[in-house]
């Protein structure tokens, strides 16, 4: 829990740091900055996860992108000690935050908060449904190109810091199951400065 915690006031310490040295002359909303797009997951550890990632954001200045992304992410994990096989649907909303230190490279950070149905599977049919819901704080490295007023394309890899039982990205053991996501969104405004 001190590890959470931890990393989550070192998060806000960064994004105040950085938004405060690159504070853009610009004062107030700018339609420019405003963007949508959307990402694909991918996953594989003991399971296969699939995903999209719908997103809207705005580019705060020329380090941080802010939004809300939502998310349906569909799991299947085989369990051979057993024989069965789990399939987890879960959908999701929350915010995100990208970091972009220097122009290709960015730290990236999303809660979600999902709503997950689960089934469980043997050879002798359906054996086991459940709901559950569970939050998930992503955060990981990504590659891209970023510049305000055009197209964004990234590539990055993340894992789910919290060690919630029910998180979709944790397999049934336990174990962290890394995310690969490909995104790209489209600014809505014309800007003409980039």
């Amino acid at each position: 829990m001190c590890k959470r915690i931890t990393v989550g006031l070192l998060l806000v310490l960064a994004f105040l740091n950085v938004h405060s040295q690159y504070r853009d002359e610009q004062k107030g909303w700018n339609s420019n900055n405003v963007f949508i797009g959307t990402g694909l997951n991918l996953g594989f550890s003991n399971g296969f996860i699939i995903g999209l990632n719908p997103e809207f954001g705005y580019s705060i200045n020329k380090v941080v992108d802010a939004g809300f992304v939502f998310n349906v992410t569909h799991i299947t994990q085989r369990d051979q000690y057993v024989n069965s096989t789990a399939r987890y649907t879960a959908v999701g909303v929350g915010p995100f935050v990208r970091l972009w230190p220097i122009q290709q490279l960015f730290i990236g950070g999303q809660f979600e908060y999902n709503k997950i149905s689960y089934s469980e599977k043997t050879t002798a049919g359906v054996i086991n449904r459940a709901k559950a819901t569970a939050p998930s704080l992503l955060a990981g490295l990504g590659y891209g190109t970023r510049n305000i007023g055009q197209m964004q394309i990234y590539t990055s890899i993340m894992i789910d810091l919290l060690r919630d039982v029910n998180s979709p990205y944790r397999d049934q053991f336990g174990r962290v199951m890394p995310v690969f996501r490909t995104g790209f969104s489209f600014y809505l405004g014309r800007n003409k400065n980039n």
